[in-house]
């Protein structure tokens, strides 16, 4: 419900369960249209929560140029 409500993209939602994020947006997928299928709409949020920030932040801090593929020459 984190990606609808708050727009939260499969990056951060991994990052936050522990997951990675090819299964993330596989899960994203099955849930959109298991809702899709049942006729549910989930409206966002009209403010973004607070606690939302932090997270990006954090995630763009695991994501840095650390964690990049690197050349072997």
């Amino acid at each position: 419900m984190l990606h609808p409500r708050a727009a939260l993209a499969a990056e951060p939602l991994a990052v936050l369960f522990g997951t990675s994020r090819t299964a993330k947006h596989r899960t994203l997928l099955k849930n959109r249209r298991l809702l899709e299928t049942h006729g549910i709409t989930i409206p966002p949020a009209t403010t973004p929560p607070t606690t939302l920030a932090a997270l990006q932040a954090r995630v763009q801090a695991q994501t840095g140029e650390d964690n990049k593929i690197k050349t072997t020459c």
